[in-house]
């Protein structure tokens, strides 16, 4: 069991600015939770501290009950997919996909032939086993995304973390993505914390979302509890007037006209 929490967790850097606020959250085993909020609002830097790249000024994180907030990043067992690709231009695809597996070390260094296993593995999950020798420049967007994911997968980590890891990407390939992500989460389960401004995003992947405003939760439960039911003005103007326009524009967009009809002789 892998659940996440945060306990009256509190960000403040050396300006006196307050990013994050008494955040008390609580991420079960295997869901996938959103962190949902427009810019500013402390959802990456609530991943940041999560992660072990921010200290926490006060309060506590905790994993399966342990505190982590002493940890380094790298003994925390995370994976993180950030917004940029970050791979390395000079590697093919299985040498990027392997690197993380080589550079662990003592009780947790493996064998050569658990790498291989591990990254053929993850490669079929994510349909790139045609594409393990080449060079990240060989490849789409979308691959290079997916070789970013699967990077932070072959670890196999307690928790994965995303940071608007689709903002890269056009339309089209941002809808093939979210449906590989969900995919790839009801697969494998692994307990899963998201971070976007994208609404659609959120409404369609988590099974709960987090909704944040100015370093503080506004709302956490279902995604159409919070459509359905906004606990507040902020979560109604960010969340559901938002959907309700997009509605309103595509249903104008695709609605049928009483213009006058081209007649063909």
């Amino acid at each position: 069991m892998v659940s996440v929490k945060f306990e009256q967790v509190n960000k403040r850097y050396d300006d006196g600015f307050q990013a994050v606020q008494n955040l008390n959250l609580e991420i079960k085993d295997k869901e996938f939770l959103v962190l949902l909020g427009p810019s500013g609002c402390g959802k990456s830097t609530t991943l940041r501290m999560l992660a072990g790249l921010e200290d926490v000024t006060e309060g506590s994180i905790l994993i399966d009950g342990m505190k982590i907030n002493h940890l380094p990043a790298g003994a925390r067992g995370l994976g993180m997919v950030f917004q940029s690709y970050a791979l390395y231009p000079h590697m093919t695809i299985r040498g990027n996909l392997a690197f993380g597996l080589r550079m662990m070390k003592g009780t947790e260094k493996l064998a050569e032939t658990e790498i291989t296993a591990r990254v053929d593995e993850i490669a079929s999950l994510l349909e790139l086993r045609e594409h393990l020798g080449k060079k990240p420049r060989e490849l789409s967007g979308g691959q290079r995304q997916r070789v970013a994911l699967g990077r932070a997968l072959v670890r196999r980590p307690k928790v994965l973390l995303m940071d608007e890891p689709l903002s890269n990407l056009d339309a089209e390939l941002r809808h093939q993505m979210r449906n590989e992500i969900r995919r790839l989460h009801d697969e494998l389960g692994t307990t899963t914390i998201y971070v976007t401004h994208d609404q659609i995003e959120a409404m369609t992947l988590a099974d709960r979302i987090a909704i944040l405003d100015k370093g503080e939760l506004q709302q956490h439960c279902a995604p159409m509890d919070a459509y359905h039911h906004p606990a507040n003005e902020f979560v109604k103007s960010f969340l559901c007037r938002h959907i309700d326009d997009l509605v309103t524009t595509a249903n104008s967009l695709f609605k049928p006209t009483d213009d006058a009809t081209e007649v063909v002789e």
